[in-house]
């Protein structure tokens, strides 16, 4: 009687899979978007709101232009000569990159600081004087929907209420009938809690334009490389700069789990 030994793998439903990519990642062996460094390369810090709901009454930009290595700060105004002061979603929406007037939730970013050196970014961020009105705002969403709820969105023409869209399917009138005429009816609010993924790297992205190519390279913590490609290029053609032109590369991820898809302002 002869005895076979055999050290294929055994996987599928019930066995483990041996992980492979964990080895590289323990010897420090990972690159992640933290880990591109090109020449001359700039950092940008942004300059959030302590508010949920304010006007912007002036922002002051003196003394974090006179720190030594800050470069600039850029504000919604600036962006808004270009048309960059909105962009497109994946969802065939708009979203405010920076705002012009109005900030709309706690921790909005309201100018962007670009230094040499990150820390100069932080302490050119902290300068920034930024004045503001705070004004009452509405956390509750069915409050949102009453008459005279502060308008969110005042940049969609003839938006004038807080609701965001109207979606029903199949017959109404048949499905009315049917609840009418059952013996028993039940009505439930249901509360979904606000959830959000926890990963252990932060959105962060590299850009670098070569103006004798003409082309963008974006290195950027994604999920979906190609879809944020399409959305660059939206906001990049305001500048002439077309999608063939543009290429998203997505190193490790330090956690996905689908709050890296969409793409963020």
């Amino acid at each position: 009687m002869f005895k076979c030994k055999t050290s294929a793998e055994v996987g599928g439903m019930g066995h483990s899979v041996k992980r492979k990519e964990d080895a590289r990642f323990l010897h420090g062996k990972g690159n992640y978007v933290d880990d591109v460094k090109l020449p001359g390369m700039l950092t940008m810090v942004m300059v959030r709101s302590p508010y949920a709901y304010a006007k912007i009454k002036s922002i002051n930009k003196e003394k974090a232009l006179a720190i030594p290595g800050v470069l600039a700060v850029i504000t919604g105004e600036d962006l808004a000569q270009y048309n960059l002061h909105w962009m497109p979603t994946l969802l065939s929406d708009t979203q405010m990159v920076l705002p012009t007037d109005t900030v709309m939730h706690q921790a909005q970013e309201v100018c962007a600081v670009i230094a040499t050196d990150r820390y100069i970014a932080v302490d050119g961020a902290e300068a920034v004087e930024v004045d503001y009105e705070p004004m009452d705002a509405v956390v509750d969403p069915f409050k949102a929907l009453n008459e005279g709820a502060p308008l969110l969105r005042p940049d969609k023409e003839g938006q004038k209420d807080n609701q965001i869209y109207h979606w029903e399917r199949g017959d109404r009138a048949k499905t009315d009938e049917v609840i009418a005429k059952a013996d028993v009816v039940v009505k439930e609010r249901i509360h979904l809690p606000r959830i959000h993924v926890a990963s252990i790297e932060t959105c962060g992205c590299v850009a670098s334009y070569d103006k004798d190519t003409e082309k963008l390279v974006v290195y950027l913590t994604t999920q979906a490389p190609h879809a944020i490609r399409t959305i660059v290029a939206l906001v990049a053609g305001h500048v002439g700069l077309s999608e063939e032109k543009i290429r998203i590369i997505s190193p490790d991820i330090g956690g996905g789990f689908g709050g890296k898809v969409p793409v963020y302002p």
